[in-house]
C-alpha cells in the first residue's frame, strides 16, 4: 500500500501518470504486423491535419512495434509534439473474454450486433501509450486514429484501465473528427453498495482518470438518494481539474456547481488522509472506549488490493471555509434539485464544437421523425444571455422545430439569472447559440448525443 506522499509530488510533477491501453477486437485477421506493414497502415493517419509526419515505426521488445508521429504547428514551433504509441497482436483470444455477457456491466455504447458477434473476433490488436501531460485529450484521440488505421474494421474496443467497452462503429466515427470525445468516455465510476442498502455506506471511485496524469476521485460514506448528484460532481470536478491539473495541488476550494440552494464548492483530501481525518469514521460507543465502525473505502478494505492505493482525492463540501462531508449540503444534492455544473470554457468550446459537427444528423431525425411523445424527444442546450443582469446561462430546451438559423423550442430549465426568460415557455433563439443536444430515441431504445452519435447515422442510413 502506498502511504507515501512522495507519489501526490511525483503525480504533480508530471513524473506519475498509468499508461493508456487500449485493445481492440477485429474483424479481419492480419497476416502479419511488422513495422513495414504497420507504416503503410498508417498513411490512412497522415490525412488528419493534426499529424505531420511519420517519424519512426520501429520494432521492440516484447512483440510491440513502437511508432511515433509528429504534429507540427506552423505559427508556433514550440507546439511541436511528438507522440508515441506502442502496437501488438494477439493471435489467442478467450472468446469469453469478449462475449455478450462480459460486457453487461461494462458496455459503454456497443451496438446490439457488435455486441453479439465479438467474440467471433480472430484477433485483438493492443495499443499503449503515456498520453502528454500537455496535450492529453489531443494525444487521446491520436490512439484512436492510429488504432482505427491499423486495426481496420473492429467490432469492439476495450479501455483495460476502465475496463469499458466501446462500439468499433464510435472508434471508426471518431478517427475522422477533431474534436475529443468527453472525459467522460475516459474513466468509469464504480458505486460500492452496502450490505445494509438503507445505510450512508456507498462507496464512489473513478478508475481512468490517472492516465491523463490527474488524481482518481472518490466519495465515501454516500446516501443512495444522492448519488446520481454527486455523480455530476464527478464530472465537473474532473472536467476543472483536466482544464487546470494545478487546482488541486493546493487545499482550496473548487467552485464546481450551482443550485437554487446556492453554490457547491468542493475540498479534496487525498484518501490517506481522509481515512485519518474525522469526517468520515463512524463512530460506536463502548463502555470503556469510543470503537471506530468498518466501512466500504476504509484501509481494511483498500489493503487487500492494489487496485485501490492508487492516488486518488476524496472529496468533501467546502462549508464557510471548512471541509464538510457532502451529505452536510442537504436540499443542494437532494434527489430533486436541478444542478447546473460549472464547467471549464475549455469543456465548453468542445460540447459546442463536436455539437455543431454532428448538428447535421440532428437536424435529419428530426425531419424524418418529428417531435412524438415517449417516441423522439430532441433537446438542445443553448446559450441565452439576460439584457438586465448581463450573465449568461446554458439551459436546456425541448425542441419543436428548426431552420437553417434558428430552432424554436420550450425551456425546460429554472433560469438562475435570467428574469427575461420562465420554465415551459417556447422561444426563438439563434441556432448558432447551441452548445449541446441530445434525442431520446425510443426506437432506438438510446440516448443520442454528440458523443454517440454514430447509432443514428447507422439508424438513418438503414431506414
Amino acid at each position: 500500500m502506498d502511504l507515501n506522499p512522495d507519489t501526490y509530488e511525483q503525480l504533480k510533477q508530471g513524473e506519475y501518470q498509468a499508461p493508456s491501453v487500449y485493445v481492440a477486437a477485429m474483424k479481419n485477421r492480419l497476416s502479419h504486423l511488422d513495422a513495414a506493414a504497420v507504416r503503410e497502415r498508417l498513411e490512412k493517419v497522415l490525412q488528419r491535419e493534426d499529424v505531420s509526419d511519420i517519424v519512426a515505426v520501429e520494432s521492440v521488445e516484447d512483440g510491440y512495434i513502437q511508432v511515433v508521429l509528429g504534429s507540427d504547428d506552423e505559427e508556433d514551433e514550440e507546439h511541436n509534439a511528438f507522440f508515441v504509441f506502442r502496437l501488438r497482436v494477439h493471435d489467442e483470444v478467450d472468446p469469453a473474454d469478449w462475449s455478450y455477457e462480459t460486457a453487461e456491466y461494462r458496455n459503454r455504447n456497443l451496438l446490439e450486433d457488435e455486441r453479439m458477434e465479438m467474440q467471433q473476433t480472430p484477433q485483438l490488436l493492443e495499443c499503449i501509450t503515456y498520453l502528454d501531460p500537455d496535450w492529453p485529450q489531443a494525444h487521446w484521440m491520436l490512439q484512436f486514429a492510429v488504432m482505427d488505421a491499423v486495426a481496420g474494421d473492429c467490432y469492439a474496443m476495450q479501455d483495460m484501465v476502465s475496463g469499458q467497452f466501446f462500439s468499433g462503429s464510435w472508434l471508426a466515427d471518431l478517427a475522422e473528427t477533431y474534436t475529443p470525445p468527453s472525459l467522460e468516455m475516459g474513466y468509469v465510476i464504480h458505486v460500492v453498495t452496502p450490505e445494509d442498502a438503507h445505510s450512508d455506506d456507498y462507496w464512489m471511485h473513478t478508475h481512468g482518470l490517472l492516465k491523463f496524469g490527474l488524481p482518481e476521485l472518490e466519495v465515501l460514506r454516500a446516501r443512495r438518494a444522492q448519488l446520481e448528484q454527486y455523480q455530476g460532481l464527478f464530472n465537473s470536478v474532473s472536467q476543472i481539474l483536466l482544464d487546470d491539473p494545478t487546482l488541486w495541488h493546493e487545499d482550496a476550494p473548487l467552485m464546481c456547481a450551482q443550485t437554487q440552494h446556492g453554490n457547491i464548492a468542493v475540498r479534496l483530501m487525498p484518501w490517506q488522509t481522509a481515512l485519518r481525518s474525522d469526517l468520515l469514521a463512524p463512530v460506536k460507543k463502548g463502555f470503556f472506549r469510543q470503537k471506530i465502525q468498518r466501512f466500504n473505502g476504509d484501509l481494511g478494505e483498500r489493503e487487500a488490493d492494489d487496485i485501490h492505493t492508487e492516488p486518488a482525492l476524496v472529496m468533501f463540501a467546502d462549508i464557510n471555509g471548512r471541509p464538510a462531508h457532502l451529505a452536510d449540503l442537504g436540499a443542494a444534492v437532494a434527489e430533486d434539485t436541478h444542478v447546473m455544473l460549472m464547467l471549464p470554457n475549455s469543456e465548453t468550446a468542445r460540447m459546442y464544437y463536436l455539437a455543431k459537427e454532428k448538428l447535421p444528423l440532428f437536424a435529419a431525425c428530426l425531419q424524418r421523425h418529428p417531435p412524438q411523445e415517449e417516441v423522439w424527444t430532441y433537446l438542445m442546450k443553448i446559450r441565452c444571455e439576460s439584457p438586465s443582469t448581463e450573465a449568461a446561462e446554458h439551459m436546456w430546451f425541448a425542441v419543436q422545430s428548426l431552420s437553417d438559423t434558428e430552432v424554436t423550442a420550450e425551456l425546460i430549465n429554472e433560469p438562475f439569472h435570467i428574469p427575461e426568460m420562465q420554465c415551459g415557455q417556447t422561444y426563438t433563439l439563434p441556432l448558432d447559440e447551441a452548445s449541446d443536444w441530445c434525442i431520446y430515441a425510443a426506437p432506438l431504445q438510446a440516448r443520442i448525443t454528440p458523443d454517440n452519435v454514430f447509432h443514428l447515422r447507422r439508424y438513418l442510413r438503414a431506414s
